[in-house]
């Protein structure tokens, strides 16, 4: 039973094979490719740091700010984030970017 099954694939292969090497061979035309410009915008780069400091280093460079003259420029950033104290920006999602602006301003003192 197997056996005939098998067998009548195989004619029904070579019928199809012979068939499709006699059938005339029609091809689609093809468009020419449409070329597609695509300006990419530079992306904006933003002093990120890598690893934000602990809270007693950020601290410390705080106090030395503060001590240079910059202190309500501090309370000024800090408020900008809703909080009163570098300890509540600890989880918020500010504390890098605070931790950015920090290092930024003790480079411009030194």
């Amino acid at each position: 039973m197997l056996e005939t099954e098998i067998k009548k694939l195989t004619a029904a292969i070579e019928a199809l094979t012979k068939a499709m090497a006699t059938a005339p061979v029609t091809e689609a035309p093809v468009e020419a490719p449409v070329e597609v410009t695509v300006e990419v915008a530079a992306p904006v780069e933003t002093p990120v740091v890598q690893k934000p400091m602990d809270t007693g280093k950020l601290t410390r460079m705080c106090l030395v700010l503060s001590r240079a003259g910059h202190r309500d420029s501090i309370m000024a950033k800090l408020e900008s984030y809703g909080v009163k104290r570098v300890t509540e920006l600890v989880g918020a999602g500010y504390y890098g970017a605070f931790c950015d602006w920090v290092t930024e301003q003790v480079g411009e003192i030194q």
